[in-house]
């Protein structure tokens, strides 16, 4: 039977009902020993004797219990009383995402801002092993201090156990899932949760996708009539355009188009790829960083020899074919620019910087390499990057074959003006730099399925097995990476890309992963 009003739980004096929430019925309770409202989650009594889904609601306790998070429900205490099992969590002031979508689309900013926030919960709980396997807007409370990830009941902290259909626990519980072999809320499932594969971050991440394309649109990205027309959905239809009309959308569409592919490995790998995402496309639309709208440019003055190039490659650039992504799922492969397209990227620091006379021309290695290929037949784009550097949309408008790229491009601590002060916090510095470079890579890597990078550095890898350690890291990181990078290590006694050797080597290497991919580009007579 539910409580009433007065009825008490160990020290907890039972307010008014909340509502029902997973396994169990909520309740507004007051906490008499240190004078706070609590949440309460009961478990039902004729579900308490069920030992499957008694133990279900002692995992969700453990689970909670594990994490601390500024946008995760809070768990205060556990206990039981009369055969009652009930867990005491913050009492939350505010309305579900659930409710507030009732009233349509959120702003964008504000969409934003709530899938950062939940973003970043799921990245916490990640770290620490638990999988939620239930996003959706009603285990999302709206408060004054931002969005909380609530109801952990079906989140597993090791593979899940797919109960048999028609087994008693899976017919009793019938109410709590959408079928009995699948955990989770239909709607905003993974394929392989439906297939009843096993869970895991990619599957969270997934429901997320879920919930931003409801925030943006006002409906989830895949409907049905009936259960098996739903399930179908998902498993076999992309969902449909998603149109934004507050500012630039692209970089938004693609981030979730990403979260909802149909297979695990092409979804972004880990939440915190996700978050990095999704904070980046917040600052670009905050005004932060550098403008989207800007072309081809160079925080500092280019080498001499290469200024004439670069005004030709800005004209190039606004021709160049984009991806075309302006449809969901997989779309059909844009015709390729006659030339290959080859971007150089490379960060304007001093340290970093290879030949002293480009350093001194106020040029970067990105420099000296447009020299190196300009009598090839094809577009050579240069982008001079750094830390504020996020231009990663234009790159994938310039539909790249091939980004050549020093491995430290996004490590920039000039703004420091101090040598001292920069090697003092390189160690705090560079590591933020190769995480992004990184990011980077797997995001052009899922935007174009085209693109390979040939990968600079002079000091990043002792040996060779070292540098292959470090791709297989990457691939780790973004599947989709597989044989598409190639490093170059440039010796130290001939460090400089005016050297014949070392450019020769490096050329080599760009043109052959041209070749691989079927793109030749044939030097001029």
């Amino acid at each position: 039977m539910p409580l009433s009003p007065g009825e008490r739980l160990g020290p907890y004096a039972i307010e008014a009902p909340l509502g029902a929430g997973g396994m169990g019925e909520v309740y507004r309770a007051k906490d008499t020993r240190l004078d706070r409202t609590v949440a309460i989650k009961v478990l039902q009594a004729d579900l308490a004797q069920d030992e499957t889904l008694r133990t279900r609601f002692e995992r969700e306790a453990r689970a909670i219990s594990s994490l601390e998070h500024p946008h995760i429900c809070a768990l205060y205490d556990v206990g039981e009383q009369d055969g009652r099992a009930y867990l005491v969590m913050q009492y939350l002031e505010g309305r579900t995402l659930s409710e507030r979508l009732e009233q349509g689309p959120l702003p964008a900013e504000q969409a934003l801002r709530i899938a950062i926030e939940v973003c970043s919960a799921l990245d916490s709980a990640h770290r620490q092993g638990v999988i939620h396997r239930d996003v959706k807007p009603s285990n999302i409370m709206l408060t004054s201090s931002g969005a909380k990830l609530l109801d952990f009941g079906l989140a597993a902290q090791r593979p899940a156990v797919t109960m048999a259909p028609g087994a008693s626990a899976a017919a009793r519980s019938a109410r709590l899932t959408e079928e009995g072999t699948i955990l989770g809320t239909l709607h905003y499932m993974a394929p392989e949760q439906i297939r009843g594969e096993e869970a895991d971050a990619r599957s969270d991440l997934h429901a997320l996708g879920a919930v931003l394309f409801e925030m943006f649109s006002g409906q989830p990205p895949f409907t049905g009539s009936d259960p098996a027309s739903l399930i179908g959905a998902i498993l076999m239809k992309a969902p449909p355009p998603l149109v934004i009309p507050e500012g630039p959308s692209s970089r938004i569409e693609r981030a979730i188009r990403v979260c909802l592919e149909k297979e695990p490995i092409d979804r972004w790998q880990s939440a915190r790829d996700l978050l990095r995402e999704l904070q980046w496309i917040a600052e670009e639309r905050s005004g932060g960083g550098v403008s989207p709208e800007l072309g081809v440019m160079a925080t500092r003055r280019p080498a001499p020899s290469t200024r004439r190039l670069l005004l030709a490659i800005a004209a190039t650039a606004l021709v160049t074919t984009s991806l075309g992504w302006a449809t969901w799922g997989r779309p059909s492969t844009p015709p390729l620019p006659k030339s290959p397209v080859i971007v150089m990227m490379d960060s304007p620091h001093p340290q970093r910087v290879y030949d002293p006379a480009t350093l001194r021309a106020g040029g970067t290695n990105a420099d000296d390499l447009t020299d190196l290929l300009s009598d090839l037949p094809v577009s050579l784009i240069k982008e001079t990057t750094g830390s504020v550097w996020h231009r990663d949309e234009q790159v994938v408008g310039q539909d790249p074959d091939l980004i050549l790229v020093h491995r430290s491009c996004f490590y920039d601590a000039t703004l420091l003006g101090d040598s001292l002060l920069d090697r003092k916090y390189a160690p705090q510095i560079y590591p933020w730099a190769a995480d992004k470079f990184e990011s980077f890579m797997g995001y052009i890597a899922l935007a174009n399925p085209r693109t390979r990078f040939v990968v600079y550095s002079r000091g990043s890898w002792a040996t060779d097995s070292a540098a292959q350690a470090w791709i297989e890291t990457v691939v780790r990181r973004f599947p989709r990476l597989a044989g598409r990078v190639t490093v170059y290590k440039v010796p130290l006694d001939r460090a400089t890309f005016r050297n014949a050797e070392t450019a020769a080597e490096i050329r080599a290497l760009a043109l052959a992963s041209l070749r691989d991919m079927g793109r030749s580009a044939t030097p001029t007579p």
